[in-house]
């Protein structure tokens, strides 16, 4: 099912099920048995910035799935367990790619530590807005990665993470674009003016911690600022439109 034609004024919890089912069906095969070849000056910062990466996409997503419970959407919590999966997955094959190139997992990370807290400040809105600012970000990272290579199974990985993460953005993006029209437009207003304030902050932190990553593969920091916020953009969660 395309994600375009699910994403309405109206969230229905079990059309995203069934995209979620249909999107597993969809993927391709990585070719690991080739191998992963990279040029020397691309290895080591690519490493380092999946390391990263892969520690924030390895959780159980037990809080996510608790505050989904709350709902009482039995369709709307089968959602968020597909979600959970798919993230779940693109911990594995980053983990595939770091143990490719000769590199170890990380246990932890401070960047995860900070988003995990953040995430549980409050509800399940407010917790579906800070994942909102990783995979609005992980959308122009994955992007960068995948033009700035030539390797097939890098290209593969980055090109089927790059497709998921497009359907995360507009499942949650549906989902709270339906939840804050309830509200008042100067609550919603507040609340974006804070959320964008918020992803300002990350998007400059992001940008400085991969540095090496963005340089290697060509990508400068206004480059990657202005990408961000046209991705952060696209994003209508609090407009009619």
């Amino acid at each position: 099912m395309n994600v375009y034609a699910i994403y309405k004024a109206k969230f229905i919890a079990q059309d995203w099920v069934n995209y979620f089912k249909g999107n597993a069906l969809l993927r391709q095969p990585i070719a690991w048995e080739q191998g992963i070849s990279v040029e020397a000056a691309l290895r080591g910062p690519l490493v380092r910035s999946l390391q990263r990466f892969q520690v924030g996409e390895q959780g159980d997503g037990l809080h996510l799935r608790q505050a989904a419970a709350r709902t009482l959407d039995t369709h709307y919590i089968a959602a968020i367990d597909l979600f959970v999966k798919e993230e779940q997955l693109h911990s594995r094959l980053l983990a595939g790619i770091i143990e490719g190139l000769g590199g170890s997992l990380l246990e932890q990370h401070w960047s995860d530590t900070c988003f995990v807290w953040l995430r549980r400040l409050m509800g399940l809105r407010m917790e579906l807005l800070v994942l909102l600012l990783v995979e609005v970000i992980a959308q122009v990272y994955y992007k960068a990665l995948h033009d700035g290579t030539n390797d097939a199974v890098l290209r593969s990985v980055f090109a089927q993470i790059m497709q998921d993460e497009h359907g995360h953005v507009t499942f949650h993006c549906s989902y709270l674009r339906q939840s804050f029209s309830q509200l008042s437009p100067l609550a919603r207003w507040s609340i974006y003016t804070g959320w964008r304030f918020l992803f300002m902050l990350v998007c400059c932190v992001f940008i400085y911690d991969h540095r090496s990553v963005l340089r290697a593969v060509g990508i400068t920091p206004r480059t990657c600022w202005r990408d961000c916020m046209q991705a952060f953009q696209k994003m209508r969660i609090f407009t009619a439109a």
